[in-house]
């Protein structure tokens, strides 16, 4: 019997490496590369574009100036007070009246409108935030893979408690600015210090 239970020890120490060598862990600020990447800066631009024109919609501009309109008639009427007459009270009462509903069924309509454009500039944000970060996810496998890591955690997550992915490491290796220069970052303006994609490059004036 202690032959045998020997043996079997024997294997099973046999089976097991004699050194486990620890995991090969790295991190990537997740955050960071998604904010300086080409697509990332294009796609805020855009955004930006696309919400700005909103604002200078044709029936936004004649529901300010309906509105404006509105507030200069409302103060005459007020400051007028009894030098008017009656009569003419009424009919510029009635008009005030035709004008407020008039403005009141442009910004309704409006408002239906800057709803649905709204909900299409968030879901093409949405649809190309998930594409970039796929992105990211897929480059940090790769080089992860090259490089032999077993893990890589994106130092900038937090939980949906708000509280960091990542609570401690120590002296962890950093793959975000390989990551970064995988995807292509935007440059920076010399002039402004702000971040603009780079400029296409130019041609051989020699040939």
């Amino acid at each position: 019997m202690k032959r045998a239970a020997a043996l079997v020890t024997t294997l099973i120490m046999a089976s097991l490496p004699a050194f486990a060598a620890p995991p090969k862990v790295a991190m990537v600020r997740v955050a960071d590369v998604f904010r300086q990447l080409e697509g990332t800066v294009k796609a805020n631009e855009e955004i930006q574009t696309k919400r700005e024109a909103l604002k200078k919609d044709r029936r936004q501009v004649a529901i300010d100036e309906m509105v404006a309109d509105l507030q200069l008639r409302g103060k005459k009427l007020a400051e007028a007070g009894t030098t008017i007459d009656p009569e003419t009270r009424k009919t510029l009462e009635r008009e005030f009246l035709l004008k407020r509903q008039e403005a009141k069924s442009l910004e309704e309509d409006f408002e239906s409108y800057r709803a649905e454009k709204n909900k299409e500039i968030n879901a093409e944000m949405v649809a190309g935030m998930r594409t970039r970060l796929d992105l990211i996810r897929v480059t940090a496998e790769k080089i992860a893979k090259q490089d032999g890591y077993d893990w890589v955690f994106d130092s900038s997550g937090q939980t949906n408690t708000g509280v960091p992915l990542v609570l401690y490491s120590k002296n962890p290796t950093d793959l975000t600015d390989r990551v970064l220069a995988v995807l292509g970052p935007a440059k920076n303006d010399p002039k402004t210090g702000s971040t603009k994609p780079p400029a296409p490059p130019k041609k051989n004036q020699n040939r």
